[in-house]
């Protein structure tokens, strides 16, 4: 009878927990139809502008994030589910091998009285406590077990490479905007620039030293200015709208970064390995791969499983049942083995097997991906590094042939044409100066994650590769 109440007692604990795990399901259920409905308004903004805190407030605000965070905790709560299926005779501890169930129940009986229609009723009450308890199953949970830990790792692994892709997208929304941002200076220095010469050709229509078809295209090519002017506004604004994206805020969030401009030598660290070594650094450390490998670990122990489902279970059972007014015991072990299954579970280790294979294979093509984009990402950053040391030249030309042409057109030495031309060449070096550097600093940003390093802040740090 004492067992009676021990085992009671703890159904009832075990009722309780159930009950507050119900609650804080409910709790979640409340939340997240909250959630649905919280206005826009209430979002997030980021409180600093250098690109690492803005890396920073992605990271911790994009829903990606919080997806990928929770595709972990779900391997993880996946795991336990399966550990808590382990047999007897493994190295779970023991207690997760029972399963214990109890039942009560009282039933009435009718009886005759005397010819009537209806009679009397007695009953009796009933109940029952059992446990069961898997003994051993020749592997098919320890199989299960290591699949779904190379689950976790897969899980985890994309996190990070999740964590990478927001970083890279942070990355080149910011050097977008900053690209913009600059190179709507340039277009504002034509501006000014035109509107000089304008003035420089008004004065000399003034003064009988030039035709008035010389004021008439000072006008155009101020005009032609300005509408230059209005196409790098908007390029701004759209750069800062993909800004507002990459970070999950809105884009009103967004300030003018000019004043985060990078120095000279950029954000990050310069790189000079090769694509052979970049791609071999890869190959071991990137989440890609990594993830890759954990599901052909994963798809090896799913034909282990396959292989362990073809062999039988061997379980025990205890029972104590009560009908009032006796008591009885039960037990007893069971051993079962499916005679024949129409091949289903052959059949099952063949398609484990052929989805090994696959992985295999994936493993490869993760590989060949990987050393492609590897490739296009050094011969973007090596490009854009002669690109901005043939710009530097080009610039300091252009600046020097424009001077020289305004100080001859000043003086009448020099044709519109010519004005026109130092005006257009000056600018046009500037901006593919501006382009060179972000082009650089974009692929600089694209290497961290196709190699699996944490980003290197800074031209003179010892951690670049």
């Amino acid at each position: 009878m004492r067992s009676f109440w021990i085992v009671t007692t703890l159904a009832c604990a075990a009722i309780l927990a159930g009950c507050e795990v119900v609650r804080d399901a409910r709790s979640a259920q409340r939340y997240c139809a909250a959630w649905g409905s919280a206005p826009a308004a209430d979002n997030a903004r980021p409180g600093a502008f250098a690109l690492p805190d803005l890396v920073a407030f992605a990271l911790t605000n994009r829903p990606s994030m919080f997806v990928r965070r929770l595709a972990v905790d779900d391997a993880h709560l996946a795991l336990r589910s399966i550990a808590a299926d382990a047999p007897l005779v493994s190295d779970q501890p023991w207690w997760t091998a029972v399963d214990a169930s109890a039942s009560f129940g009282h039933s009435e009986s009718s009886r005759g009285a005397h010819r009537r229609l209806h009679g009397r009723t007695d009953g009796n009450a009933a109940g029952a406590l059992s446990l069961d308890i898997l003994v051993y199953d020749f592997g098919r949970n320890a199989a299960a077990a290591r699949e779904q830990a190379e689950n976790v790792i897969a899980a985890e692994q994309q996190l990070l490479d999740e964590g990478y892709a927001v970083f890279e997208e942070v990355a080149d929304a910011y050097f977008t905007l900053l690209c913009s941002e600059d190179l709507l200076d340039v277009a504002r220095a034509q501006v000014e620039s035109c509107a000089a010469r304008l003035k420089q050709a008004e004065d000399r229509l003034a003064a009988g030293e030039a035709q008035s078809l010389d004021v008439l295209r000072a006008r155009l090519d101020l005009t032609q200015a300005q509408e230059d002017v209005v196409a790098e506004q908007n390029d701004v604004a759209t750069a800062r709208a993909d800004l507002a994206v990459a970070l999950g805020t809105d884009a009103d969030a967004i300030p003018d970064l000019r004043a985060a401009r990078p120095a000279p030598e950029g954000v990050f660290a310069a790189t000079d390995a090769s694509a052979a070594a970049t791609t071999e650094l890869a190959l071991t450390n990137t989440p890609t791969m990594a993830v890759a490998r954990a599901k052909l670990r994963a798809a090896s122990a799913r034909v282990d499983a396959a292989v362990a489902d073809l062999k039988p279970n061997v379980s025990a059972s205890l029972s104590l049942r009560w009908a009032d007014p006796l008591w009885y015991w039960n037990w007893g072990v069971d051993a079962a083995q499916s005679l024949f299954t129409g091949w289903r579970r052959t059949t099952a280790v063949d398609r484990a097997v052929v989805q090994m294979e696959s992985a295999a294979f994936e493993v490869d093509a993760a590989a060949q991906t990987l050393a492609h984009a590897i490739e296009l990402a050094v011969a973007e950053r090596d490009n854009a590094r002669e690109a901005c040391t043939t710009a530097e030249a080009s610039v300091a030309q252009a600046k020097e042939n424009f001077e020289t042409v305004a100080e001859q057109y000043r003086l009448g030495e020099a044709s519109r044409v010519d004005y026109t031309d130092a005006i257009s060449s000056y600018a046009a070096a500037q901006g593919s100066r501006v382009r060179a550097f972000y082009r650089g600093q974009i692929a600089e940003s694209k290497l961290f994650r196709l190699t699996g390093r944490l980003p290197v802040w800074g031209p003179d740090s010892e951690e670049a590769l």
